[in-house]
């Protein structure tokens, strides 16, 4: 048990809840099933197109909704039923995903339909972020989030495998209906495995309506110093993601294959599995949130080394600890979600998601325009090293504000 915020919990204990158990396990079919549509999709677009600009195009597709859907669609997890919500947003993606799968749909339809799916996870995973934190509180809530986080990096891996395999033996059109599968069968374990809690959305008129909720929580941000400095956090998996952008071209200008780019890719998992582990197994509440900006400067730091090319070992152990050090985005997200008012949990979990997505998608691009006139290892390198000066900006500014989860009680109802 959780004892004055210093003793650490067990996985044991957040099992325990049956209720995390049916979210835990609803996650991880809904998770999985929107990779296993990604990869079928994008896989099938390039399959019946052969071409490689239509199969870039569509999967680029399943990462705008994130920025659009959690700053404008999560705010329904704070107005409706959160079990509702969950339900009925798989329930829809299992209908989407099954008229996918009809033969004869032009690309244009596909594109839409794929659109539609990925927004319907914004609110999703908004009701499960607020539903997670009134079932298990405290330090619960921060090693559940880490279970989920951990599941969630393994059911990308087996959404994107079986996405190939199921496409290579079976069609897309298979791959499609089962992933229509796995989200009937987390509406099924959400419906019957989670307590229906009344709506605790926010009481003005204005603040019902999309834009008001979005107003409302733009306005608590700017209120309260301590949720603008762990959302700035956002900015160095951002900054990170160029070890997802440039792996390939790394590995081609240091002598390596293809096949090393992939195994770099899933050693950056593996480490990133690892370290929510160890974090929330072996570190006090209060040495998670002091350490923040030790691992964020952790995370980005090893490439600098990419430089000097260090050869395959050192580049496999680089990528680990990027992963394992970015373990510091979990007591990021769930203190954003602690020091939330209970009403507005859902928005606020869908604008730091908004954030992210932006600073990544931003970054990307970037990287790619600076490796057309830059060696891919220089690019790299130089990430490292911006990575580890906003680290130590943003580390500094945390070390100002109180690092003990609260509830924010700014007024944002003007």
């Amino acid at each position: 048990m959780t004892r004055s915020g210093d003793t650490v919990t067990t996985f044991r204990e957040v099992f325990a809840n049956s209720e995390f158990r049916a979210i835990f396990c609803g996650s991880g079919l809904s998770t999985a099933g929107d990779f296993l549509a990604r990869g079928a999709v994008t896989i099938g677009v390039y399959t019946s197109s052969q071409s490689t600009a239509l199969m870039a195009v569509t999967y680029a597709l399943t990462f705008l909704p994130d920025l659009i859907g959690g700053a404008l669609l999560s705010g329904f997890a704070d107005r409706f039923s959160r079990r509702t919500v969950m339900v009925t947003a798989d329930l829809l993606r299992a209908v989407l995903v099954a008229v996918m799968a009809t033969s004869g749909l032009s690309l244009a339809v596909v594109w839409l339909l794929l659109l539609a799916v990925r927004l319907l996870d914004a609110p999703f995973r908004g009701a499960q972020a607020a539903t997670l934190s009134l079932v298990l509180t405290g330090d619960r809530y921060v090693v559940g989030t880490s279970a989920n986080t951990m599941l969630a990096n393994l059911a990308v891996g087996v959404g994107f495998t079986g996405a190939g395999a199921v496409v290579q033996q079976l069609g897309m059109n298979t791959a499609l209906y089962v992933n229509a599968g796995t989200f009937i069968c987390s509406a099924l374990l959400i419906r019957f495995g989670v307590r229906s809690r009344p709506v605790t959305g926010p009481g003005t008129p204005q603040a019902t309506r999309w834009w008001g909720s979005l107003a409302a929580g733009t306005r608590l941000v700017r209120a309260d110093r301590r949720l603008r400095t762990l959302m700035s956090f956002a900015v160095i998996p951002g900054i990170c993601m160029v070890a997802t952008a440039l792996v390939a071209p790394y590995t081609v200008e240091t002598g390596s294959t293809e096949a090393a780019a992939g195994a770099l890719m899933g050693i950056g998992s593996a480490g990133m599995v690892i370290g929510v582990w160890a974090l929330a197994r072996w570190m006090r509440p209060q040495t998670r949130m002091r350490l923040l900006g030790v691992l964020a400067a952790a995370s980005a730091a090893p490439f600098i080394v990419c430089a000097w090319h260090p050869g395959l070992v050192a580049d496999a152990v680089i990528w680990f600890v990027n992963g394992a050090a970015t373990c510091f985005w979990v007591p990021v997200t769930t203190g954003v979600v602690q020091s939330t008012p209970e009403a507005m949990r859902g928005q606020m979990n869908g604008l730091v998601f908004a954030l992210l997505r932006l600073v990544q998608g931003t970054a990307i691009l970037v990287y790619g325009l600076l490796a057309e006139v830059l060696p891919p290892s220089t690019v790299i390198a130089a990430a490292g090293l911006l990575g580890l000066v906003t680290s130590g900006v943003i580390g500094f500014a945390w070390r100002r504000v109180d690092t003990k989860p609260q509830s924010a009680a700014a007024d944002v109802s003007q």
